[in-house]
């Protein structure tokens, strides 16, 4: 095959594999190189992971202080002696002379990092907040002016004014400052006195303790903003910085659990993981916030750049190589490629004239070969195409290189059906309905006269034209004009009002093509199939008329009624015509 026909296909596609193998081992080198980048990813995914189930336990170590002091406080007589009386004056002074000093604000940083002057500083310090039962303020820490307004509506108030005891901690706003608070009833015996509310403020002091302790970038994302952080960032870098943060809260809230994203900060890109400060699922109550723990990619993945710099460099020669093969080697398949296509379409656009060159020495031209033949088959179904009738394949067949008009005698019968009240039930119906309905009634009927050996010579709107042929062809005629009658009651909607009229006729005709050398149809013509038509014409719904000669050949086999003659052009007498009897049959 080789000495016949040069290199073959599958040598040329191996040609092509040697390419596709030095891409393969570019696609690897990547891989591999990805592969890294995702390890050292993943390594830095799992610190900030660890980071994050760390901040989760200072979170609960310092709800737990909160929520302990607040019980204790609670508990106090003095303070349950002083809510008692309702006196705001009595209550501040029991916080500022007895509770101040009992007070630990800050659960997590040591004292040595808090100067005096904090601990002795009582707007300096965190919440403390007493309310009568009605949520009406007592007394705070603060020197502020006490709100002379309920705050029964605060998030946590609202449940310990019920009696609840807190499982989380809220985030206030007081001042400017952000403060984490639980709040608990104080009760005397069985009568809820009021509520105490203790917290601890968010500090800068705190983020750059928990930034030395875990080696990262520690901020703290409270009411949609950046509120402290131990990064150093000029003001486009925190806002970048800020814009990623708040785009990963989103995440957090969708996947009811912590992320880790890539940020872009001015020239910086930033791995952060954004855990929520509360229960995700309660984070609409009260102000939400959020840890950040962040940490730069860039001087982590220095080497893997270069490394990745490199590999691409190498890349890039491997594939323009295995390009320029594979450029070669595919040119010479894909021109009898294009060459078949462009076959392909010229057929489609009904361009039958040309063969498709053969440029190659292989399986290809064999294609080619093939093609050209079923080329020339298609040419001979086209000259077929012309005709619909098997008489006009039968004359086809005999002569392919032409079909000239002209036409022989023979003896047939001609079956003529007509669709009754089709044209007022069309007018009614749309016509995608009308189409369908015709399509039904003609594919039915001609199904039917194939059955019985006719054989279709035209469709003229709602009219099918047959013709039979042979010994029993009236017969036959008569047979499939009873069964469309017949499968019409049984299929078609009784109140579409939609019938059959069948005319037959048997005689000599003249058949062959008629028509142009463009445009032909080969068919049956002659008095006999005039007769035929006008039966048809005549008939009524559901009604089979046929000729005496029809009758005279059937000799007699069939029920008739003798109707009244009828005149057909170009015949001096009137034609006597018998109507066929038959039996309706009942829908099952």
């Amino acid at each position: 095959m080789m000495g016949r026909f040069g290199f073959t296909l599958w040598w040329k596609m191996m040609g092509s594999l040697v390419g596709l193998v030095l891409v393969t081992i570019i696609v690897v080198l990547i891989s591999v190189s990805q592969l890294l980048e995702n390890r050292i990813q993943k390594d830095i995914t799992q610190n900030f992971e660890e980071t994050g189930r760390l901040f989760e336990r200072i979170q609960e170590i310092r709800f737990r202080l909160l929520y302990q002091t607040a019980i204790l406080l609670a508990d106090v007589p003095n303070v349950k002696g002083a809510i008692s009386t309702g006196d705001q004056v009595t209550v501040t002074q029991i916080i500022q002379n007895n509770l101040m000093p009992l007070l630990d604000f800050d659960p997590v940083l040591p004292d040595s990092l808090l100067s005096d002057e904090y601990f002795f500083n009582q707007d300096s310090l965190g919440v403390l907040l007493i309310l009568d039962r009605n949520g009406y303020p007592l007394g705070q820490l603060t020197s502020a002016t006490l709100p002379n307004h309920s705050l029964a509506d605060r998030p946590g108030i609202r449940e310990a004014l019920a009696g609840d005891y807190p499982d989380r901690i809220f985030i206030w706003e007081q001042d400017g400052r952000y403060f984490n608070v639980v709040t608990v009833p104080v009760w005397l015996g069985n009568d809820l006195l009021g509520t105490i509310s203790y917290g601890y403020p968010i500090r800068q002091i705190e983020t750059e303790q928990l930034s030395r302790d875990t080696g990262s970038e520690v901020t703290y994302f409270v009411d949609n903003k950046l509120l402290v952080t131990s990064m150093e960032l000029n003001p486009v870098e925190k806002a970048e910085f800020s814009q990623g943060v708040y785009s990963a809260t989103f995440e957090v809230l969708t996947q009811n659990q912590a992320v880790v994203r890539q940020v872009n900060a001015e020239n910086n890109i930033w791995m952060v993981y954004v855990s929520s400060m509360l229960p995700i699922t309660n984070t609409q109550a009260g102000i939400p916030g959020y840890y950040v723990v962040a940490r730069k990619l860039d001087e982590a993945l220095i080497p893997l750049r270069d490394l990745q710099r490199l590999i691409f460099i190498f890349g890039i020669f491997a594939v323009m190589a295995a390009a320029g093969v594979g450029l070669w080697l595919t040119s010479r398949i894909n021109r009898p490629i294009h060459l078949l296509i462009d076959g392909i379409r010229r057929i489609e656009d009904g361009d039958y004239s040309e063969d498709v060159p053969i440029v190659t020495r292989d399986e290809l031209s064999i294609l080619t070969i093939t093609f050209n033949r079923l080329v020339t088959n298609l040419r001979e179904r086209l000259l077929m195409l012309k005709f619909v009738s098997r008489a006009t394949l039968e004359a086809i067949q005999k002569n392919l290189n032409s079909v000239e008009p002209g036409g022989t005698r023979k003896q047939v019968a001609v079956f003529f059906s007509d669709v009754r009240g089709f044209t007022q039930w069309s007018e009614k119906r749309a016509p995608e309905q009308v189409i369908e309905m015709l399509n039904k009634c003609l594919h039915m009927q001609a199904d039917i006269v194939r059955e019985c050996g006719g054989d279709i010579d035209k469709f003229v709107g709602d009219e099918l034209v047959a013709v039979f042929e042979g010994e029993k062809k009236e017969a036959n005629a008569v047979e499939a004009a009873i069964r469309i009658q017949h499968k019409m009651s049984e299929t078609m909607n009784q109140d579409d009002d939609i019938h059959v009229g069948v005319g037959i006729n048997t005689g000599e005709v003249v058949m062959g093509a008629v028509g142009s050398h463009d445009r032909m149809d080969y068919t049956v013509i002659g008095n006999h199939v005039n007769i035929g038509a006008r039966l048809c014409s005549v008939a009524g719904a559901r009604q089979i008329l046929i000729s005496e000669s029809v009758f005279e050949r059937l000799e007699r086999r069939i029920k008739v009624n003798t109707l009244e003659s009828v005149k057909v052009k170009g015949i001096e007498n009137p034609v006597p015509i018998f109507e066929v009897i038959w039996e309706t049959k009942e829908k099952s």
